[in-house]
């Protein structure tokens, strides 16, 4: 068995002559498009090696729309991933990545073909008018494409990834935003009598997310003992609200409520039976969600991101997003001297270094307070 390399115009081609086991009778086969003699070979080398240990796989002629919608989105839909997570993939294949790339061969993607795909994705205007996506949207374009490429060369559907040293485009965070501890005690005063008062304080002082808001029902809440598990969340799919689990292990968690907390969801839950009483039959809901309509009904996640931001306003507060106030909850409890580890389990990260990744910039403060309050204690 041997291999050749060819020089064809600035590019070679390494060449190679296989046996047909169904037919007896050998083949050419060959890749091209290499800058180097030397990528060449080393393609060569690599396939000619898998050859002898009965590795190797021909590359299979699949476009990059065949791949991800026939192929790579069932595997994952097979993998009982969220509802929520399934329908990003599919979005993302169907609006971003196929009509850019989708009628390429999967063996023949290059890295420029990528590049190109990232720089129509952000310049392109959408067909709501939106100029470009963000850089985190590109960013996850990218994963998706990497994430169905990698598939694929393990499943034994190519003999290499084309896309294995393609790296995904960087994308900076948005900056962080918190109230202050004024800001978060004005507007907790502020929406005292809101009939979702208890959904506030709890944004506010346990840093909940929106989804585990919304999800959260009564059998989940133990008020003798004063603990929340965190075990469901209501998510948007497809425009819908649809009951899910926590992303992560770690999303599974027991978060303790003090009196006050458990004083509020006492009144809340006795408001809820007022209001299904007074409704009679027009009330249909089952007492099961803590945050439901007049009727009994769960919100919409969406509910809560408008509600809040005309709450704020209202308040005449510094407007922040919703997702702030589980960004206040961390950075006030950081700032009280709150183990990082316990804010981490509190916020249901995997572990305490996101949490201080996150945070980072609180820990100064806390280091400048914690050595102020050791030498008053040992040099006063």
């Amino acid at each position: 068995m041997k291999g050749m390399i060819r020089q064809r115009g600035s590019t070679y081609t390494a060449i190679w002559h296989l046996t047909d086991p169904s037919t007896g009778k050998r083949r050419q086969h060959s890749k091209g498009g290499f800058r180097t003699r030397g990528d060449a070979q080393k393609h060569l080398n690599v396939v000619l090696g898998k050859v002898v240990e009965g590795s190797y796989r021909k590359d299979t002629p699949l476009t990059v729309r065949t791949l991800l919608e026939k192929h790579w989105l069932p595997a994952m839909e097979s993998r009982e991933l969220r509802a929520a997570t399934i329908a990003q993939y599919r979005r993302v294949v169907d609006a971003w990545i196929v009509p850019q790339i989708g009628a390429i061969r999967v063996a023949a993607l290059t890295p420029a073909h990528v590049s190109e795909m990232v720089e129509k994705l952000r310049t392109s205007e959408s067909s709501r008018g939106r100029q470009g996506l963000s850089a985190r949207s590109r960013q996850l374009a990218v994963g998706v494409l990497k994430s169905a490429t990698a598939w694929a060369t393990r499943n034994g559907m190519f003999g290499r990834d084309p896309l294995l040293g393609v790296d995904r485009p960087a994308a900076k965070s948005k900056a962080m935003t918190a109230w202050t501890t004024d800001e978060a005690r004005a507007f907790l005063a502020s929406v005292a009598e809101d009939r979702e008062a208890v959904i506030w304080a709890l944004a506010l002082t346990r840093g909940l997310r929106r989804g585990e808001l919304a999800g959260l029902r009564w059998d989940a809440i133990d008020l003798d003992g004063g603990t929340l598990e965190v075990r469901r969340t209501r998510v948007v799919v497809d425009g819908k609200p649809v009951d899910s689990e926590p992303k992560t292990a770690a999303g599974f968690r027991s978060v303790p409520l003090d009196d006050s907390l458990v004083a509020m969801l006492r009144s809340h839950r006795v408001q809820q039976a007022t209001e299904k009483m007074g409704a009679g039959p027009a009330y249909d809901g089952d007492l099961t969600y803590v945050a439901v309509d007049e009727r009994g009904h769960p919100y919409h996640p969406e509910h809560f991101s408008t509600r809040f931001e005309s709450l704020a306003k209202r308040a005449e507060l510094r407007v922040v997003r919703l997702h702030d106030l589980r960004h206040t909850a961390a950075s006030l409890m950081l700032g009280a001297g709150v183990p990082v580890k316990v804010v981490s389990e509190m916020l249901g990260h995997s572990s305490p270094t996101i949490t201080l990744s996150i945070y980072q910039h609180t820990i100064p403060s806390m280091a400048r307070d914690a050595g102020a309050a050791l030498s008053a204690s040992l040099l006063s």
